[in-house]
């Protein structure tokens, strides 16, 4: 047997528990050789075993030799090609394989370092070293290509059968080196069982070569005279040997022999290295045949090898059957052939007895009691034989449901129950009994509430979230809790609360409940997964949270900490201190873990909708309905996978091309698309591992991958990375550390940073010209318009000197004439004439006149001040100062430097009107008491300063004061801009404004 640690025992034990599944096809197409059952239970422990085969990617069901390498793989040689395994996907090397060239192989072992020899039917023989194949010729020693046999010592020492010849693989040299090169070729032939080695007779002896050393057995005198068939060595080194006529005979170390008698298999103890052991029985031609029990069915396979893994799985390879795994059963079954009235059960009950009730859908109930069933049907009184609950109440009375009815068990029979009454088609799927010893009975119309003879019957009218009832259960604070299709209800004091999916839950599909001992309530769904209430808060699990089915049929607690839940899929295990940690948002994943056939369950479906659909029995065990029996589990006996996996990271294809193997990936510029292949090698449970990856330097947060093994990328920008991915094993066992791989993405000579310094170069470059090709623009645009501004006010004030002059000259001369006539008219009757009428008309016109004269020559003021043709800037400033003083009670000071020649003259008018502005502003507005005005002068510019200590201004009131009058601030910041010069406000409400207008003479220029 090969394999780290085998030995013989002949003391024949059960092998050590080991749950564990995968992801092959389930296989019972083996013989049954006898029924080892007894009263009340099995003989033999019970062995779960699945097969890889051809059907399941198998290249040929012919297994020549099993290993697992140091890295985790597995190994396996077959005639048609050799084949790594992940626990999930074979991976096929053959023929086309560099290197390899081949397909049928014969010999298959593993030497130090995980290195691999094969020897092939027609390329000789072959080495596996550091990921590379190497065939080993005549360059390297080998007289042949027929290689007959391999053996190895497990410490590295590797030794080849060829033409006749023991030969051994010298590390130094690294050739095949003849151990005897002085002694003749001779007919040795390869030992059976496991590749232990070579053997050849010699006359009254058998030689044998194994590990490294020969030995010599005597044969019984019996077979001096026969010819040998074969010859193969067991663990104890007892030698079995076979004539050409059949007869067989075996050996000890001591040279103690045994004949075999002729149609008596003899058994052949194997022993795992956990000292555990393995009953075979040696039959012709020396096979062995393994037999075991497998969910209460005798099976028998022909071993060609054996091994066992790191995990504890043995490997069973075989010469046309495939591969087998075996492992220990966790779950029995009991079904029809054990006495079960029917397959398909569905209610589950221990009454106080310690007898478990089993109604079967369409058949009646049946009872488990001291390893017996005991079956009930209509013929028992039963109303009839479907049944959809059963319960025992406080009295001690043991209640059915049925669809002809309730029924009692009374004596030994049932007896249909007159109370309570019930609407004809009230199928009753429940049966509770509270602490006040009032029955509830759900149905699929209401609630019927049963107490002291009198029946009231509840509906959604009176406050349930359902009418279709599934599950009642009473808390441990005395609420009654209500559930079925619709949603969750509360019974509190007679008052209902109700629950439904707009509220929490995540479905009203409700066929389960289960309170803990914290007070917390674990509510099953049948496709909304598992929800948690506490405190009036609820906490949702499904599938993407870890779970391992979205249906819970129901929830059963052990005592270890665990609840178990069964679905359609099969029943699964979670930690209930992982679910509180997700509830608290420590845990951000739960893991569970799934059971099926090859744990013992002859189907995974199982069943639940009426209640109870399951129980934990008072021994501990768990059991549950299912399609085919009732899975019965006793958490206590299944192990737990504690080995965290080991992670590789197997392939990378970049743009649909695999990518060249090793310890960094360098992707050439404009690839697209990554692909990284990943995996975690775990043979128990390996559907169910659990994968999270990063891209670190791209990815923020890890990427919960669930069990799917490929990560995708696209578009990933130039730079350098670490590809880092974890995994867990189906118990939550993180490799934390899992497997890394450094990825540099080369960017185009246009992202290089060269290329892109000068592309910021020219970019920059274009950005100045552009820049200042648009400022060359705004500035051209700024002086069209400054020339448009002047010249627009100027021909505005061309125009109001116009109209003042021709008001003057000529409006203005013919009042004067009027008011003159008026005034020679009154005078002569004033001499000596008498007053009439006329005379007040005449009187009055001269006044009007006169208003009249005034008035045009305020216009004529305002449209062109004549002081400023007459006396000058300055002196016209001073002016209209000395006139704002007469007309207002403000006291103003004046400080006025001489500014007459400072401006060209067709621009004097602007600066005149900044002045007239801003007083006219602080008469009309400011409330002032004194007012400042300065105007200096230095040979560079002028500086206006008109200063008040009025109330003030804000920023919001600009905008408004700017259209008071005239061109307000607006219009004096447009002029002083048409002299070159700066125009600045500051102004706080309550505090008074000052105004500044700086001129440089440099920016005065004539219009």
């Amino acid at each position: 047997m090969s394999g780290p640690g085998w030995h013989d025992q002949s003391v024949s034990r059960t092998r050590r528990q080991s749950r564990s599944r995968g992801v092959f096809s389930i296989a019972f197409l083996v013989i049954p050789v006898a029924i080892l059952l007894c009263a009340g239970g099995l003989v033999h422990a019970q062995y779960g075993y699945e097969t890889l085969t051809v059907d399941s990617g198998l290249p040929e069901n012919e297994v020549r030799g099993i290993t697992q390498t140091p890295d985790g793989y597995l190994w396996i040689a077959t005639f048609n090609g050799l084949v790594r395994f992940d626990g999930v996907h074979l991976t096929v090397f053959n023929r086309k394989t560099p290197g390899l060239g081949a397909n049928q192989f014969g010999s298959f072992l593993q030497s130090g370092g995980g290195d691999l020899w094969l020897s092939s039917v027609d390329n000789g023989l072959v080495r596996y070293h550091n990921g590379v194949f190497r065939r080993y010729g005549k360059p390297q020693g080998v007289p042949g290509a027929t290689i007959n046999a391999l053996t190895g010592d497990g410490k590295g020492g590797v030794w080849v059968l060829v033409s006749g010849r023991i030969m051994s693989w010298d590390e130094a040299s690294d050739r095949i080196i003849d151990i005897a090169p002085e002694s003749p070729a001779m007919p040795w032939h390869p030992l059976l069982w496991d590749s232990t080695g070579f053997w050849i007779r010699q006359r009254d002896t058998i030689r044998f070569f194994t590990r490294g050393r020969f030995s010599d057995y005597a044969l019984p005198k019996e077979f001096l005279k026969d010819t040998i068939w074969g010859a193969a060595l067991d663990q104890s080194n007892t030698l079995w040997i076979e004539t050409v006529d059949g007869k067989q005979a075996r050996i000890s170390p001591d040279n103690a022999s045994r004949i075999i008698e002729a149609g008596s298999p003899a058994p052949l103890t194997i022993t795992d290295a956990h000292g555990e052991s393995w009953t075979l029985h040696v039959g012709r031609r020396l096979s062995r045949v393994f037999e075991f029990v497998s969910s209460d069915r005798a099976m028998t396979v022909m071993p060609t090898h054996f091994y066992e893994d790191r995990q504890g799985n043995l490997w069973i390879g075989t010469l046309d059957q495939g591969l087998y795994r075996l492992q220990k059963q966790s779950i029995r079954t009991y079904t029809k052939e054990q006495g079960l009235i029917d397959r398909d059960a569905y209610a589950i009950y221990q009454d106080r007895s310690g007898a478990v009730w089993i109604g079967a859908w369409h058949s009646g109930l049946s009872r488990f009691a001291d390893g017996r069933f005991t079956n009930f049907t209509m013929a028992n009184g039963l109303p009839n034989e479907l049944v959809t609950a059963v319960f025992e109440d406080r009295e001690g009375r043991f209640w059915a449901g049925t669809h002809g009815g309730l029924a009692v068990f009374d004596n030994g029979r049932f007896r249909k129950a007159a109370e309570p009454t019930l609407p004809a088609d009230a199928v009753v799927q429940v049966i509770c009994q509270d602490r006040q010893r009032v029955l509830w009975f759900g149905t699929r119309l209401g609630v019927a509430r049963y107490e002291n003879g009198v029946t009231r019957f509840l509906t959604k009218r009176d406050g349930l979230a359902a009418d279709d009832i599934h599950v009642i259960l009473e808390g441990a604070n005395g609420d009654l809790w209500v559930g079925g299709y619709g949603g969750l209800t509360r019974i509190r004091n007679g008052q209902f609360t109700r629950w439904t999916e707009k509220d929490g839950l995540p479905s009203n599909n409700i066929w389960s409940m289960h309170e803990d001992s914290d007070g917390v309530l674990w509510v099953g769904t049948f496709d909304g997964g598992l929800s948690r209430l506490q405190n009036g808060k609820f906490t949702n699990y499904s599938v993407k949270d870890g779970l391992f089915d979205d249906g819970v049929f129901r929830i059963l607690e052990d005592s270890l900490g665990y609840l178990w839940i069964s679905c359609d899929h099969g029943i699964y295990r979670v930690s209930k201190h992982d679910l509180n940690a997700f509830a608290s948002g420590e845990l951000q994943a739960i893991a569970s873990v799934g059971y099926g056939k090859i744990d013992g369950m002859l189907t995974i479906q199982c069943n639940g909708g009426i209640w109870p659909s399951g129980t934990r029995t008072r021994d501990g065990k768990l059991w549950f309905p299912t399609q085919d029996g009732v899975a019965v589990i006793d958490p206590r006996s299944v192990a737990h996978d504690l080995i965290p996996p080991s992670v590789m990271i197997e392939s990378t294809v970049i743009d649909n091309v695999l990518a060249p193997a090793g310890n960094m990936l360098r992707i050439p510029p404009g690839k697209a698309d990554i692909e990284i292949n990943y995996t975690a090698l775990s043979f128990i449970d390996a559907g169910q591992t659990h994968y999270k990856y990063q891209l670190e330097g791209l990815d923020s947060n890890w990427v919960d991958a669930g069990s799917r093994r490929i990560a995708y990328y696209s578009h990933v920008p130039p730079g350098k990375y670490v590809f880092h991915v974890i995994a867990a094993n189906s118990d939550g066992v993180w490799n934390d550390t899992g497997r890394t791989l450094p990825i540099t993405v080369l960017a185009p000579f246009y992202e290089t940073w060269w290329f892109e310094m000068v592309m910021v170069l020219a970019a920059a470059g274009l950005v100045a010209i552009a820049w200042r090709y648009r400022v060359a623009q705004l500035e051209s645009a700024q002086a069209m318009q400054q020339a448009f501004s002047r010249q627009l006010i100027a021909s505005q004030e061309v125009e109001r000197k116009r109209i003042a002059a021709e008001m003057h000259d000529s409006l203005g001369q013919r009042l004067v004439v009027i008011k003159n006539l008026a005034l020679f008219l009154l005078r002569s009757r004033k001499n000596g004439q008498p007053q009439d009428p006329d005379v007040e008309t005449i009187a009055e016109i001269s006044e009007e006149a006169s208003s009249a004269i005034e008035e045009t020559r305020e216009i004529s003021y305002n449209l062109r001040p004549f002081q400023l043709d007459r006396l000058g800037l300055t002196k016209a400033i001073a002016a209209m100062i000395r006139t704002a003083g007469t007309a207002s009670w403000i006291r103003f000071s004046p400080e006025l430097d001489n500014i007459d020649d400072f401006f060209p003259e067709d621009l004097r008018i602007n600066f005149y009107r900044i002045v007239q502005e801003s007083l006219g502003n602080i008469m009309k507005h400011a409330h002032a008491t004194e007012v400042k005005v300065t105007v200096k002068r230095t040979p560079e510019n002028v500086t206006l300063t008109i200063e008040d200590d009025g109330r003030g201004f804000g920023p919001e009131a600009r905008g408004a004061n700017a259209f008071r009058s005239g061109f307000g601030l607006t219009g004096m910041a447009e002029r002083a801009r048409l002299l070159g010069g700066e125009f600045r406000v500051r102004s706080v409400p309550g505090c008074g404004t000052t105004i500044v207008v700086e001129i440089p003479r440099k920016g005065v220029r004539s219009g």
